[in-house]
């Protein structure tokens, strides 16, 4: 009898330690492919065939849900009375293949039409969005122009996570998944600031005043720096102990500038200390990077900042939209003789536009 329990015991850690073991070998999945049952089939079709043991599907887009939910606004694409993430999931359900939920979390609108949804946060929660400096938009009058259409600065709207009104309803989107859905993981998206003009939100600025009104000799812009960086880093602890007090097995990721630098300089993202303070299972730096030199120096540097007990944390983001199939499996081989052998491709479009690039890159594999 003992032996038989040392057997099964011996046995549950060996699976254990050996799905552990394996590479990630990741793809993300965009939300155009998640519309309908017959897209998602081939999903899972192509990436069970295909040998991949991880899809990043993403279900929230631009402020709305490819799921059904109380939270978020449901996509206008989406049939009512279907729910995506729930069929994706139900249909894995054989499979070794894990599910992320992938989530843009402060990406709000992209677009200069407003959204067909009248629930829209970006058309109820206007004092949400992040401001620059002398930005002008808080005022729905200035913020919209004739005949409805928005006034777009970069890449759309930012929801500001300088505002804690926004990340409580963030908490709540991320509770909601990982009580509703048997997920096996939880990938954050732009969490992140636009850019490093952007920290101005009314309210969120009036928090930092109140918080360093003491502060008289100091740096303000060090000062308004930290806050901003502070204010994500609050949201990813918050987040992760929230996740994972609903279930203890959902791997917390989040797709990270690849440059550590200019990830906690320019968009406020420590992502490094997420990943050492343990508020993050994996960090998926987007090493998008066409010259292989950028791309080799984003790794090293990845290298030198982080002790090597973190490096299989590392699951490194290589892109196909921008590069040739050939230059994509040199990155690969490169990443392997560096040791991070952990990869995610972006993404699954470019198998469909074109499915002799997956025959031809499927060999550095």
């Amino acid at each position: 009898m003992l032996l038989k329990s040392l057997f099964f015991l011996f046995l549950n850690h060996y699976l254990i330690c050996s799905e552990s073991d394996i590479p990630v070998k990741a793809l993300w999945v965009v939300r155009d492919f998640l519309t309908q049952k017959h897209h998602i089939d081939e999903v899972l079709d192509f990436a069970n065939k295909n040998g991949f043991n991880h899809i990043f599907a993403q279900v929230r887009g631009r402020g709305d849900a490819y799921y059904n939910s109380e939270i978020v606004p449901k996509s206008h694409l989406v049939a009512i009375d279907f729910d995506p993430l729930d069929y994706l999931i139900k249909s894995n359900i054989n499979s070794n293949l894990k599910v992320h939920a992938w989530i843009n979390v402060y990406y709000l609108w992209s677009s200069t039409n407003p959204p067909i949804q009248s629930d829209h946060l970006i058309l109820n929660n206007p004092d949400w969005l992040d401001r620059f400096k002398g930005d002008n938009y808080i005022k729905e009058e200035i913020y919209l122009r004739n005949k409805n259409r928005f006034i777009i600065d970069g890449e759309g709207f930012y929801l500001a996570p300088t505002n804690p009104a926004v990340n409580r309803y963030l908490i709540r989107v991320v509770d909601e998944l990982s009580k509703k859905y048997n997920l096996d993981g939880i990938h954050y998206d732009y969490i992140r600031f636009h850019n490093s003009r952007y920290g101005f939100n009314k309210v969120g600025i009036q928090d930092f005043n109140k918080k360093n009104i003491n502060k008289i000799n100091s740096n303000e812009e060090v000062l308004l720096s930290e806050f901003k960086r502070n204010s994500i880093t609050k949201f990813v602890k918050k987040a992760s102990h929230t996740i994972r007090s609903n279930s203890n097995k959902i791997i917390i990721s989040a797709a990270v500038k690849p440059n550590i630098y200019d990830a906690k300089l320019l968009f406020f993202q420590e992502w490094d200390l997420w990943l050492s303070a343990g508020y993050l299972d994996w960090a998926v730096p987007m090493n998008y990077m066409v010259k292989n030199d950028d791309f080799v120096q984003n790794m090293f540097m990845i290298k030198d900042n982080l002790p090597p007990k973190y490096h299989d944390k590392i699951v490194v983001g290589v892109s196909t939209y921008n590069q040739n199939p050939r230059l994509a499996g040199k990155k690969i081989q490169r990443l392997r003789k560096m040791n991070f052998n952990n990869i995610s491709i972006f993404s699954y479009t470019e198998f469909v536009k074109n499915p002799n690039y997956w025959k031809k890159l499927k060999k550095y594999f």
